[in-house]
């Protein structure tokens, strides 16, 4: 193919091959410019259905002329023996690309990318194009900085209906949105969660939802296994976690309601630590020529704006909220003796005059750090893999403090594994095991000695805060009053028990708490919390259908039979009321195959259940 020549362009180098087409830089005859020329591959040229496909792509993305979408130039048409795209050359490397080559970005540098890539998908889904293969290949940065999205191969137009593929998945598994793994209608909320899955892949270095297999990851991002941002990346920004948080939300309803929106967000997490677009540190193409050097000086700005802000949260009495920017800013710099002085001055003795209100102010800051680590330890319960240190405020806060911290809170961290489609982990993050203390201990730190807690006063001091006790069916994200307060203990996946949040103090006054759950709707209750009240709710969710997922493509003159109603071909379908004996009977022809998707217990009000069909059909 190097050197011929494909109607007016002549093939100079070949750039990349993919599974349906190879790349190659070309040079237009007559003007001389070089473009890159996108083959499809000869074996799918011959047919019908993926030239139509091919086309499909050329005039989809053919309308899209923006400054963050890879321009297309030319392609083939129906006729021509070679099906091809024509598009810009960009001279630059992909996001995988240079992921490999420098290891995780800032989560500022992140940040500004993914604005440029929702101002690609922004005007794509005003155009009602949606990509559908959002991966970090297929995102390129030029040298100047400018971020290009490219391959719109398996782009759907929405106005013009869609080519039936024999029921074959498009895009890549591991970015795929829950809404595409289960072959339902989709909108540009499900690009905007494929966003999501490369931002959190950027910072951390691992794709959220990991597995074996295809299928073990498509169930893992249904079911939304997945662990946080701040567990595997502690230095990341807390604005930008949360707004990754929201993009994976497994409900499109829970998502931004538009990459707009997603930008917006993207942006509000720079402007709180007081960066702007044109900031130095900020800038992509300074960072590509020079990445660490770039994150010394985006270090050199965040230091003094996170110690400064979180003093004013410790002075406005958000104990959690200071507690949140010191860690990351321990997670940057772990031996910053600011922030450790800081984190000792809230246990130095109270003068006698000081001590009531010294004592109530101590109170309120461990009932702060109880709670904040009472998430950490019931996410315990369930083992979630995580490299390097984990929290370094809370432990820092533990060591300076010398006070008990919950029993039975032993984490053992480790790296994750590593997915076939992303990179090594990065240098640096040594596996070891961190053992919260049992009992109260003192420990003196070498280059400052530590003053123990003073004893509070000897008159009897009235309750100041309820404890709140919730039991739960299954486990869920328990908030009070618009906050995440933590999580009930899950018990085992295929059984429905009775599961609880620890006792967790709560303020004195009227108070509404929420449970978020993944397989079942919120379930929202109201309560008055009195001093030294014992609060106990106990949750009764209503459970959302299951999804049964068929693990092959069914024929098109097959049908399937549930509780009697026959259906056609699917390979998706729901059981609103499943149980134990539900029979699926799959009938081809004279062939029939019976499953039952929830004989071992494993269907739980909505998640998805993989049927393996054993049989030819």
């Amino acid at each position: 193919m190097i050197g011929s020549v494909i109607d007016k362009y002549e093939v100079l180098q070949k750039l990349g091959e993919g599974a349906t087409a190879t790349v190659y830089r070309g040079r237009h005859l007559a003007i001389g410019n070089d473009v890159a020329i996108k083959i499809l591959h000869p074996h799918l040229s011959a047919s019908p259905r993926y030239r139509e496909r091919f086309n499909r792509e050329a005039r989809a993305v053919g309308r899209l002329s923006h400054q963050n979408i890879v321009s297309i130039l030319d392609y083939s048409g129906k006729a021509a023996g070679d099906c091809y795209i024509v598009t810009e050359l960009v001279d630059g490397v992909t996001l995988l690309g240079l992921l490999q080559e420098h290891g995780t970005l800032p989560s500022e540098i992140a940040a500004v990318i993914g604005m440029e890539l929702c101002g690609a998908l922004g005007f794509a889904h005003t155009a009602h194009v949606i990509h559908r293969d959002i991966k970090p290949e297929n995102v390129m940065v030029r040298r100047d900085g400018k971020v290009k999205l490219m391959d719109f191969g398996v782009a759907r137009v929405l106005d013009e209906g869609s080519i039936t593929l024999d029921g074959s998945l498009l895009g890549s598994p591991a970015y795929m949105s829950p809404q595409q793994a289960q072959d339902q209608p989709l909108d540009g909320r499900s690009d905007l969660f494929s966003l999501g899955t490369v931002l959190f892949h950027a910072v951390t270095g691992h794709v959220p939802y990991s597995g074996g297999n295809a299928s073990v990851i498509l169930k893992n991002i249904i079911d939304g296994n997945r662990p946080d941002v701040l567990e595997l990346a502690p230095s990341a920004s807390p604005g930008f976690a949360a707004v990754v948080d929201k993009l994976l939300q497994s409900r499109p309803e829970d998502r931004f309601a538009d990459a707009e929106e997603t930008r917006v967000a993207l942006l509000a997490s720079l402007t709180e630590v007081e960066l702007t677009l044109d900031h130095p540190s900020l800038q992509v193409a300074n960072y590509l020529l020079n990445p660490e050097g770039c994150a010394l000086q985006l270090r050199q700005h965040l230091e003094p704006v996170l110690l400064r802000k979180g003093r004013q949260r410790l002075d406005a009495g958000d104990h959690l909220g200071a507690l949140q920017l010191f860690n990351r800013l321990l997670a940057l710099d772990e031996n910053n003796a600011e922030v450790l002085a800081l984190i000792q001055a809230l246990h130095q003795p109270a003068s006698r005059d000081q001590a009531p209100r010294k004592w109530v102010a101590l109170l309120a800051c461990t009932l702060g750090l109880v709670g904040a680590l009472g998430v950490w330890w019931l996410r315990a319960s369930s083992p979630i893999e995580l490299p390097g240190p984990n929290t370094p405020a809370a432990a820092q806060l533990a060591a300076a403090s010398g006070s008990a911290l919950p029993t039975a809170a032993r984490v053992d961290v480790v790296s994750p594994p590593v997915s076939p489609v992303e990179p090594a982990p990065t240098a640096g993050h040594p596996t070891r095991t961190i053992s919260l203390p049992l009992a109260p201990r003192r420990v003196t730190e070498p280059t400052a000695s530590v003053t123990p807690v003073s004893a509070p006063p000897s008159t009897p001091v009235a309750p100041v805060s309820a404890s709140l006790i919730v039991i739960s069916v299954t486990g869920a994200d328990v908030w009070l009053d618009g906050k995440l307060i933590g999580k009930t203990r899950t018990g085992p996946s295929a059984d429905w028990v009775a599961s609880k949040l620890s006792p967790l103090p709560v303020p004195v006054g009227h108070h509404t708490v929420t449970l978020k759950y993944r397989n079942a709707e919120d379930w929202v209750a109201d309560f008055d919390a009195t001093p030294g009240q014992e609060v106990q709710l106990t949750a009764d969710p209503k459970r959302r259908p299951v999804n049964v997922l068929i693990n092959r493509d069914i024929p098109a003159d097959c049908t399937f039979t549930v509780g009697g109603l026959r259906y056609g071909a699917a390979r998706a379908f729901d059981l609103a009321d499943p149980s134990p004996d539900t029979e699926v009977v799959f009938t081809c022809g004279d062939k029939t195959f019976t499953a039952m998707p929830c004989r071992n217990g494993q269907c739980n009000g909505g998640n998805t259940v993989i049927v393996p069909v054993s049989v030819d059909l």
